[in-house]
C-alpha cells in the first residue's frame, strides 16, 4: 500500500533551481495523477484509517493510498485541496507549526478550515524542521512536544501522526517520537509494505515533478486486493542506526 510523498503542487519557474523542480509537481500533472487514482478504482485512506485497521480490526478499501503532503505549502490550500475535494479524496498535511502565515504557506484560519473539512488529516512535521538528528535532546523535544502541542490547541483534538523533516531519524529520534506521544511516523525512504511494529518508520513513494503517468503508475507497486484486519501488511525494515 503506497504512502505517496508530495510536496509542491505548482510550476516551479526557476530553472536553475533542481532541487524546486524535482519537489515540484505542476497542477495539470496533480490533476491527471488524481484523476489516474480515481479510475483506477484507488481509495485514498487517512493514517487514522490505517491506526484502526491494525489495531481496532476495522477494514480498509481495495486499493488503499495515502495522499501525503509536506511543509504546509500555500499551494496545498490552493490548488490541491480543491483537486481533492472534488474527487472526495482524503489526504494527511505534515505541518510545521513555525511557518504559518509566512509567505508561501498556509495560515491558521487555513488549517482550521482544511481540518474542519474531514478531509484532511493534520499531522506534525516539527516547529521549524530541524535536522532532528543535529539537535540536543531538549531541542529535540521542543521540536516534537511543542509542535503536537500547537497543532492541537488550534484544532481542539489529539495529533497523532509525525514526519521526519527531511526524512532524517536515528534510534534517538525514534525514541523522543514515541515518547512524545505519536502513533506512527513516515521517512522518505521508498517501499510500499508496511506492518505496525514499522509504524515509526514507514517508508512512502515521492512524486518527484516531470515524471509522466506511467512512471507515475510504476511507482505505486502492486494492487492490494480489499483488506481485512487479519491480513496485515509487513514491513522488514526499521529505524537507520
Amino acid at each position: 500500500m503506497p504512502i505517496l510523498e508530495y510536496h509542491y503542487i505548482r510550476v516551479n519557474l526557476n530553472a536553475l533551481d533542481r532541487l524546486g523542480f524535482r519537489l515540484s509537481v505542476t497542477p495539470t500533472d496533480f490533476q491527471a495523477q488524481m484523476s489516474w487514482l480515481a479510475a483506477n478504482d484507488y481509495h485514498p485512506v487517512l493514517l487514522e484509517d490505517l491506526r484502526a485497521y491494525f489495531l481496532a480490526g476495522r477494514s480498509l478499501p481495495a486499493r488503499p493510498v495515502v495522499l501525503t503532503f509536506d511543509d504546509g505549502y500555500a499551494d496545498f490550500y490552493q490548488t490541491a485541496f480543491p483537486i481533492l475535494r472534488r474527487l472526495g479524496f482524503k489526504a494527511v498535511a505534515y505541518l510545521v507549526p513555525g511557518f504559518f502565515g509566512r509567505p508561501g504557506y498556509v495560515d491558521q484560519e487555513q488549517v482550521r478550515q482544511l481540518d474542519a473539512s474531514g478531509m484532511v488529516e493534520i499531522a506534525s512535521h516539527t516547529v521549524n524542521h530541524l535536522d532532528l538528528t543535529k539537535v540536543d535532546a531538549s531541542a529535540l523535544n521542543v521540536q516534537l512536544q511543542a509542535s503536537k502541542a500547537s497543532l492541537e490547541q488550534l484544532l481542539g483534538h489529539p495529533v497523532l501522526h509525525f514526519c521526519y523533516p527531511s526524512g532524517r531519524f536515528d534510534r534517538r529520534v525514534v525514541a523522543a517520537v514515541t515518547a512524545a506521544g505519536y502513533q506512527t511516523a513516515t521517512t522518505e525512504q521508498s517501499g510500499t509494505e508496511h506492518d505496525w511494529a514499522g509504524r515509526l518508520t514507514w517508508s512512502r513513494v515521492r512524486v518527484d515533478g516531470g515524471e509522466n503517468l506511467r512512471e507515475f503508475e510504476q511507482r505505486l507497486g502492486s494492487s492490494e486486493a480489499p483488506t481485512a484486519s487479519t491480513q496485515p501488511f509487513s514491513d522488514p525494515g526499521g529505524p537507520s542506526p
